[in-house]
Formats: structure tokens, C-alpha cells, sequence
């Protein structure tokens, strides 16, 4: 069954580019580049925090986050990660579904989707070719699709990713009434009892929950990230929620189309 709400889903550029693979050189190990190159050069002299952050401390906090979060779902289900970028927490949740498949060899597993517009402003070298080299080279290929799109619209149909993740992304967006959207399009997807994960800087993601708890969300958390994600003097918080069983679906699509 198609997840795409629309008649013509968007190109996978992970299939497009792997049909040049002969074409394409691929490092030996993913590079993830910097985000937000202008935020370094504002931090001054706690630029050694920015670059722990964006270099190393993100990355074992989504570590932490996921083992945790699959223990409490279907890893066979399709996941969704919004603002993929260079793909971090797209490779990371590949990794477990690989493993999983190994270990649970009668399910199918379903891919890892990410979605993003590329910019190369919030993170170095943003691009779908620079993803599919880190996917190549993570040897992840069969488990990730990746489109570009905008995640302030998303091609999905209702309820249909047991996770959705989403990494220093949601701030970027224009607007508030966009990252609204943003967060009610997240919400939109995700399957009833799956779950919805946001790490963002501090300042936004109280506006997350609240556009959750608009939607009738019950079980949300939000805490700090921990000094491994500090950009600057700018913390990040994450957000972590589970969509109700018995939420309407016409209310919630209602709300978010």
C-alpha cells in the first residue's frame, strides 16, 4: 500500500543517484559537514561548544534518544525523518532497522524516509547527492528513501509512520503560523501510539508542545538536551510524544490540511 497522498510522489533520490553509482565517488565513512555556519561565527568564544554540538554532542544524544524510543516501537514500520540533511538520524534509524531485520528475519522491514529543501545555509554541503554518499558509504541503501520536500507539506498520507524524527530542522522555517504547520504535519503522520521526536533549539519547542497539546496530545515530554548540545550559549530542549489510540482522525486532518 502507497504512503503518498499525492498521484505522483516525489523522485527517491537515494534510486536516482544509484542508478549513476559508477559515476559517484563514496567515502569510506559518512561526513556530516556543519550546521549553521553563520551561528559558529556568532558564537564567539564559545565556539568550541558550537563545533562539540554540531560535531560530535548531537549525535550521541540522537544515539541515546533512539536506542531508547526502539524499544517502544514496531521497527518493521515505516519511520520518517523531517529536515534529513545529510542524514544522521536517517542513517541512525537505518542501523536499527538492519539489525532488526537480522535478528527478526521472517517480517519485512520497512524504510527510513527523510525529507528535506537542501539548503546548504543550515548545514554545509546540504544536498541529496551528499546524502546518498553517506548512505553508500553507511551500506544502507535498501533501508532509506530519501525526497526532496517540504516538510511544511508532506506527501504522506494520515497516519502513517510508527516514528518521525526531526534534528535541529523545525527552527528554520520562516515563520511561526510555518512551523505550526510544520509541527501539525509531523503530527498528521505519525500512526496512532507511534511516536514524534523533535531536538531543537531552546525557544522553539515549547511552541512544539504546545501545538501538540492543541491537537490533543496527552503523553508529551520536554527536557533539556544536556551540555553535549550546546550551539553557542544556545541549548537545545528535546521533545518527545506519542499520538493518542483514540484521537480522531477527521479532527486531526481537520486541523492539519
Amino acid at each position: 500500500m502507497s504512503l503518498y497522498r499525492v498521484c505522483s510522489p516525489p523522485l527517491n533520490e537515494i534510486e536516482v543517484y544509484r542508478q549513476e553509482s559508477d559515476s559517484i565517488s563514496i567515502p569510506s565513512s559518512p561526513t556530516y559537514g556543519l550546521d549553521a555556519p553563520l551561528g559558529l561565527l556568532a558564537s564567539n568564544i564559545f565556539a568550541p561548544l558550537y563545533l562539540y554540538g554540531t560535531l560530535r554532542g548531537k549525535f550521541q544524544v540522537w544515539q541515546r534518544i533512539l536506542n531508547d524510543i526502539s524499544k517502544q516501537i514496531d521497527l518493521c514500520e515505516p519511520c520518517l525523518d523531517c529536515g534529513c540533511g545529510r542524514g544522521m538520524v536517517l542513517i541512525q534509524i537505518a542501523h536499527l532497522k538492519k539489525e532488526f531485520t537480522h535478528n527478526c528475519s521472517y517480517r519485512s522491514v520497512l524504510p527510513v524516509y527523510g525529507v528535506d529543501i537542501f539548503n546548504s545555509f543550515d548545514q554545509t554541503s546540504n544536498s541529496p547527492l551528499s546524502t546518498y554518499r553517506n548512505v553508500a558509504s553507511a551500506n544502507l541503501l535498501d533501508y532509506i528513501v530519501v525526497h526532496t520536500a517540504n516538510f511544511v507539506n508532506l506527501p504522506f498520507k494520515d497516519n502513517s509512520f510508527s516514528l518521525v524524527t526531526s534534528s535541529l530542522a523545525i527552527h528554520n522555517v520562516n515563520n511561526r503560523q510555518d512551523k505550526q504547520r510544520a509541527i501539525q504535519q509531523c503530527a498528521r503522520v505519525t500512526k496512532p501510539n507511534g511516536w514524534l521526536i523533535s531536538v531543537d533549539l531552546k525557544g522553539n519547542v515549547a511552541f512544539y508542545q504546545q501545538i501538540l497539546r492543541e491537537l490533543h496530545w496527552q503523553t508529551i515530554e520536554r527536557y533539556w538536551a544536556g551540555i553535549q548540545m550546546m550551539f553557542g550559549l544556545w541549548p537545545c530542549e528535546i521533545l518527545k510524544a506519542q499520538k493518542p489510540q483514540q484521537l480522531s482522525d477527521s479532527f486531526h486532518s481537520n486541523q492539519t490540511n
